[in-house]
């Protein structure tokens, strides 16, 4: 179990990371540098500090899966808390996908309807598998 869990979380790092750098091309596609040249600058600053930490953040929870997966399954408090709040993180992301992007959004709309799909089993698939480590974490299943 734990070179499976060993390999899904070095798979789910490099996801991470290739994400963060996703944003260059989904920024293109959506068209964020002349949809922020329509509102405050203001508004538009902070677009832009908050898309960076997201970046920052896929970045930083893709480097320890990646390059040292055993801190989610070696227990300790410290990996328990990692993985927990990894759960969380990614349990909450699941659910703004279903209701904070509502089907209005993508209502015949192929593309986004596809994709809102393949980003809720991501999100599903990160929250199971961090709720997996936090379970070992946890002592379980013993």
């Amino acid at each position: 179990m734990t070179d499976l869990l060993t390999g899904l979380l070095r798979l789910a790092g490099t996801g991470l990371i290739a994400l963060a750098f996703l944003h260059i091309p989904i920024a293109r596609m959506l068209r964020w540098r002349e949809e922020l040249q329509q509102i405050s600058p203001a508004n538009a600053a902070i677009f832009k500090v908050h898309a960076f930490f997201i970046c920052l953040v896929e970045v930083l929870m893709g480097l320890p899966c990646l390059l040292e997966p055993a801190i989610f399954l070696t227990p300790t408090r410290a990996g328990m808390w990692l993985a927990w709040t990894f759960a969380f993180f990614w349990g909450v992301r699941l659910y703004f996908q279903f209701f904070v992007y509502t089907a209005g959004l993508r209502h015949g709309k192929r593309l986004e309807t596809a994709l809102h799909w393949w980003f809720a089993l991501i999100w599903l698939s990160l929250t199971g598998l961090y709720a997996a480590c936090g379970a070992i974490q946890s002592g379980f299943p013993h």
